[in-house]
């Protein structure tokens, strides 16, 4: 019987720590790829040209988005998975989870900053970005 209790283990009582890291998690993280991946979009309707369909660069970026969006909320649920697991090491999966949940925001930013594929070079000349990161941009981290 206790096996069998231990194969059903729920998060329990470490609800009550784990929802209010979730809805931090949520709120700043989240919340910043959410609105930088409109930014992008919103930009990329702006500038858009029908090259960007044979464009790889394009469509990483537009991979880089998606997962900046939905692996945050994915790395939550992989957390509360952890914290169900029997073993000792349980909170040191959540807090690696956790951890890499905060990271994320940088590296996704910078992923679409250097494969967004609508390009305004410094003289002001509209270019398309066929491979990711090649050209380099000109501009300054951010500028797209």
């Amino acid at each position: 019987m206790r096996n069998e209790a231990e194969k059903k283990r729920r998060i329990g009582w470490d609800w009550l720590w784990f929802l209010p890291v979730c809805t931090l998690l949520l709120l700043l993280p989240e919340r910043h790829t959410v609105q930088h991946a409109l930014a992008i979009l919103k930009l990329a309707y702006q500038r858009w040209s029908w090259g960007a369909i044979f464009s790889p660069s394009a469509y990483f970026c537009a991979g880089v988005i998606m997962a900046s969006v939905s692996w945050p909320i994915y790395g939550l649920l992989l957390a509360a998975v952890a914290l169900q697991d029997v073993k000792n090491k349980r909170y040191v999966y959540a807090l690696f989870v956790a951890i890499t949940i905060l990271l994320l925001p940088f590296v996704t930013d910078a992923l679409t900053w250097g494969s967004f594929p609508f390009n305004v070079d410094n003289e002001g000349v509209h270019r398309l970005r066929m491979i990711p990161f090649f050209p380099w941009p000109d501009g300054g981290y951010g500028s797209y």
